[in-house]
């Protein structure tokens, strides 16, 4: 019995293109990110086609208090993420926005990899203008705190990290606002 090359060529390139076809497939899923994550904080991966795609959520932190938190972590996705002050059950009404633009507090965070340096440092208290100083509110249902300097920064997958938040002047204020530290970042933002 003869023997068929051209079967043989057919089986090759099927196979290939089976082959790329997955590696495209592990590539944009690539679920490696969610078993390299370890430390405080929940991670998730929305899925390639999100934006945000990945959200490190951090656990709540009072803001009519006087403290700090500290979170440790390694292994984030190689993106660039932003910190966002989340606040807990916020409605995004106009009276909500100027309550939580006037507060007094000082809202000090610092992330810090594992070698010690400073990947960002924001120091400043809530209002509603965009300068130094300033944790900007992001207006909507989704109401969240904000800095210039905490924001895309460049993250890396085979780093730890310390996210260090301290809450100052808490006492002078009788709102009781919680906010929910989240690092969101990667995925397709399209136009």
């Amino acid at each position: 019995m003869p023997y068929d090359v051209s079967v043989t060529r057919k089986k090759l390139i099927l196979i290939f293109a089976l082959g790329a076809i997955a590696s495209l497939v592990l590539i944009a899923w690539n679920p490696w990110n969610r078993l390299r994550f370890k430390g405080d904080g929940r991670f998730s991966d929305n899925g390639f086609f999100s934006y945000p795609r990945y959200v490190l959520t951090f656990s709540d932190i009072p803001l009519y208090e006087n403290g700090e938190r500290r979170f440790r972590f390694r292994g984030p996705p190689s993106e660039e993420m932003t910190l966002l002050l989340y606040v807990k059950g916020s409605s995004g009404s106009m009276e909500e926005r100027s309550r939580l633009t006037s507060l007094p507090t000082s809202i000090e965070a610092t992330l810090t990899d594992g070698h010690g340096r400073d990947v960002c440092k924001a120091i400043g208290h809530p209002a509603d203008s965009n300068e130094d100083g300033i944790w900007v509110l992001r207006s909507g249902a989704d109401a969240a705190y904000w800095h210039w300097q905490c924001n895309h920064i460049q993250m890396y997958s085979d780093e730890s990290y310390n996210l260090l938040i301290r809450v100052v002047s808490a006492a002078q204020s009788d709102q009781k606002v919680v906010v929910i530290p989240i690092l969101k970042g990667g995925g397709l933002e399209l136009p």
